[in-house]
């Protein structure tokens, strides 16, 4: 699956991803294995069904959910025969299914544990009830769990190196194909959130809250505060200080331990809400929260006043109010006074610099409006006697960050780090480090993002402020899904989850969906990955982030076009399309047409889908978007081909295999390379074909190409037939078919099917092509290309009426690609057509 460009949310407000130890959830699946409490060993596999792991020869094996979940019901009830229904309603929770679905679960079952419906040395099928596992199984010492948070920690010692970009691509192998990249090219990131995860320690007038204790709550037990923008009674100038007083009061708040939302999801209402009059309703009925606090801020000749309303929805509301001579002030004493209301203990006065707290103020809140241009000036206009201060160099970096200044912020952060050193300012250290770690991220340098984010986490371990160190474990998260080091990315995301919940952000774990989606997609889990992309595009949708929400569409795309559920890809193109009015840049309109394009093609609407991947190549610069410019170009190579047009197809296919040498343009490239090898095939220069196919095979045995093996050995393979070395073809054809059927991925499993079936039928081998078609029977419902192999197969066979079922079906699928025609003879060069 191509890559998609990513898709950045700027969170400013804190984000929360607790170190708090969090209850871990159960593991899905069959709900009634709990008499094994270790892992099982049989033959050379182990299984553990507590972490839902099964090995071959000590490598852990990616297989689906429910394949897992059938092998695990049969060997937890080894001791008897499980009858169909039963394992269907344990597995499936429903007890009709087709007899044929099942053993097509079966079916892969076994061929993940080497067995077959003839050996059985590992399922034995029980004529007219069932089946029983029947391999020997022995109990070995159960694994002791993990210590929390630890396992995830991305802190680099001796036993656990940074590992470099090459080391990162070997380990672990992976065994499937294709969509690696959906998850580095699709995550969410907290990255380009800005470090504004409360401004304990790291505002000048804000202490630290009390040092709290790991708690492992799902969810936060004290009401949540949510504090609206103020409403000014001054002069323009101060504008600013109806989200700089926000930010200012939610974080004084926050420090005397109150659960505040954060103000970056109370932002995005602003522009959902009706109007200013609903806004208070619109951002209680978002975000749950029990108390609303209205600011208030008036300017006289005798100073400011700042007066906050306290509003429970049903009593009528109090007010407090404070003046000063300066509204910052005036803030604080009316924020004092307002956790006297609460119960709560207000921080004692610190005496900082009140023209420093206003500047900040003042910078936070141009950053919470995405006006980076309107930071960089206040920081331009502050006294030379303040620009040393570490509060504004930080904000300096953020500024640069926000910008996508990648390398000035990071220059920025390695001075400030340099001169705070490891004991001063341990938050505001903290806040820099993570920044530090996101920054790496966005240069595509994850492997040295975990040194700062590990001691980022270091220094925040005992809760102080677990909005930032949520924000950190976002971040930690991303690092080592970019890794592929999955299981601590799990984990990463697990804990940021919960301290999300803990901090009151309701828009956080949107984010966490969204970034599980796209590990879930690198894990060939591409049910899961679109629940997950599903949930965040709602609470986008509900919170009017627009770009956003049309990432987590484009992403729904990408999962249903591996599922081959194309209507349902049309259906999810079509929302996206609808908001190009709406999204934020060019670029992200851009990825919205690619992947509507894509969509087209599935559905054989050829027309349209070639005039909108033509008007996105006139559109798109490839100097500044050449990710994208080179999947326009191999997607309209990939239709040239289909069209039969192949000169063009190996025009546009050749420089994109040349080229795209970047990770996340991987499947990009084995796409060109595969048409370019089909198109030059079909031009009739074998030699041209076979080095395009020599070059992929080269590049397969990269690091970066090493998951990449069933389409090296598919390419391999429709080489071979094209020189008629049958034999060979079919050897390298039932390789490509295995690691597809592991990966279990449909999309992969259809190109490998419909290659193979075609040349198979083709020569006439009738009996080999029977059981190779048939594994994708299930997909000819929804799939044009299995319909129409199925069709063929069945008119071959002599078989008119399911030939003619399948064929209405093809043509039900078709749009404008034609039907099929009987097979014409030996040598036909396969597509693996969509």
């Amino acid at each position: 699956m191509d890559a998609a460009l990513p898709a950045l949310v700027r969170r400013r407000g804190p984000g929360a991803h607790g170190a708090d130890a969090p209850r871990w959830p159960e593991p899905k699946g069959p709900t009634n294995l709990s008499r094994v409490t270790g892992p099982l060993r049989f033959g050379r596999f182990e299984i553990d069904l507590a972490t839902r792991e099964l090995r071959e020869d000590g490598v852990r094996l990616q297989l689906s959910p429910k394949i897992f979940d059938c092998i695990a019901y049969l060997i937890e009830h080894r001791d008897r025969a499980v009858g169909r229904d039963e394992l269907m309603s344990a597995v499936w929770a429903r007890a009709d299914m087709t007899d044929s679905q099942l053993g097509q679960a079966i079916l892969k079952a076994r061929r993940v544990l080497g067995d077959s419906g003839e050996a059985q040395h590992s399922i034995r099928t029980i004529a007219g009830f069932g089946y029983r596992w029947v391999a020997e199984v022995a109990e070995l010492a159960a694994a002791a769990p993990p210590p929390m948070p630890e396992p995830v920690r991305p802190v680099v010692d001796a036993a656990d190196p940074v590992p470099s970009p090459s080391a990162a691509h070997t380990a672990p192998r992976r065994r499937f194909t294709r969509h690696k990249e959906v998850g580095a090219g699709m995550l969410l990131l907290a990255v380009l959130a800005l470090a504004w995860a409360g401004w304990c320690d790291t505002h000048p007038s804000a202490r630290p809250p009390a040092r709290t204790t790991a708690v492992a709550a799902p969810a936060s037990a004290a009401p949540l505060v949510a504090v609206l923008p103020a409403r000014i009674d001054a002069a323009g100038e101060w504008d600013w200080l109806r989200l700089g007083l926000m930010e200012f009061v939610a974080s004084h708040l926050r420090s005397s331990g109150q659960v505040v939302a954060p103000s970056e999801n109370v932002v995005p209402l602003i522009r959902t809400a009706p109007g200013a009059a609903a806004l208070p309703a619109t951002v209680r009925g978002v975000l749950d929260a029990r108390w609303l606090v209205q600011p208030e801020v008036r300017h006289t000749d005798h100073g400011w006043t700042v007066t906050l309303e306290l509003d429970d929805g049903g009593a009528p509301a109090r007010a407090v109010s404070g003046q000063a001579a300066d509204p910052v002030g005036a803030a604080r004493i009316a924020g004092d006074r307002l956790l006297d209301v609460l119960g709560a203990t207000a921080p004692a006065p610190d005496g900082t610099n009140r023209q420093l707290v206003e500047i900040v103020s003042h910078i936070d809140a141009a950053l919470l409006a995405d006006d980076p241009a309107t930071a960089r000036e206040v920081l331009r206009g502050a006294p030379a006697a303040l620009l040393d201060a570490p509060e504004l160099r930080l904000r300096a970096a953020e500024t640069e960050f926000a910008q996508g200044r990648l390398d000035a912020a990071g220059a920025e952060l390695e001075r400030l780090l340099a001169d705070l050193g490891a004991e001063s300012r341990p938050l505001l250290r903290a806040r820099a480090l993570s920044l530090d770690g996101a920054v790496r991220i966005m240069l595509s340098r994850a492997a040295e993002a975990l040194a700062p984010l590990g001691a980022a986490l270091d220094l925040l371990h005992g809760g102080e402020d677990p909005a930032l160190l949520g924000k950190t474990w976002m971040r930690a998260g991303v690092a080592h899904s970019l890794l592929r080091h999955d299981e601590r990315a799990v984990a990463a995301f697990a804990q940021a989850r919960i301290a999300l919940q803990l901090a009151g952000d309701t828009l956080g774990p949107a984010q966490v969906d969204f970034n599980e989606g796209a590990l879930d997609g690198t894990r060939n889990h591409h049910a899961d990955a679109l629940e997950h992309f599903r949930r965040a595009g709602r609470e986008f949708e509900r919170f009017g982030i627009q770009g956003e929400f049309a990432g987590a569409l484009n992403n729904q795309v990408v999962a249903h076009r591996a599922l081959l559920q194309p209507a349902e890809a049309l259906a999810a193109s079509a929302r996206a399309m609808a908001l190009l009015g709406v999204l934020p840049s060019p670029q992200a309109a851009h990825l919205v047409r690619l992947r509507r394009a894509q969509a087209l093609v599935d559905a054989g609407q050829w027309t349209a889908a070639g005039s909108l991947l033509d008007e996105l190549a006139r559109a798109i610069d490839p100097r500044s978007e050449p990710q994208t410019a080179a999947m326009v170009a191999a997607e309209r190579a990939l239709l040239a081909l289909e069209r039969g047009e192949a000169e063009r197809a190996a025009g546009l296919a050749a420089p994109v295999a040349a080229e795209a040498d970047v990770p996340a343009l991987a499947s990009t490239r084995v796409a060109a390379w595969m048409t370019l090898a089909r198109a030059q095939r079909l031009l009739g220069r074998p030699e041209a074909a076979a080095a395009a196919v020599a070059e992929l095979l080269a590049w397969g045995g990269t690091p970066e190409g090493s998951g990449y093996r069933s389409s090296v050995l598919l390419a391999q393979a429709e080489q071979a037939l094209a020189e008629h070395r049958l034999a060979d073809a079919d050897r390298l054809h039932a390789e490509a078919l295995r690691e597809v059927n592991v990966g279990n991925v449909p999309q992969d499993i259809a190109e490998v099917v419909c290659s193979w079936g075609a040349a198979l039928i083709a020569r006439g081998d009738l009996v080999e092509a029977t059981p190779v078609v048939g594994q994708v029977a299930q997909l000819a419902e929804r799939h044009f290309a299995s319909a129409s192999l199925q069709a063929r197969l069945y008119q071959e066979l002599g078989q008119a009426e399911s030939a003619r079922h399948a064929l209405a079906r093809a043509r039900e699928l078709a749009g404008e690609r034609p039907l099929p025609l009987p097979a014409s003879g030996a040598g036909a060069a396969p597509t693996g057509g969509r």
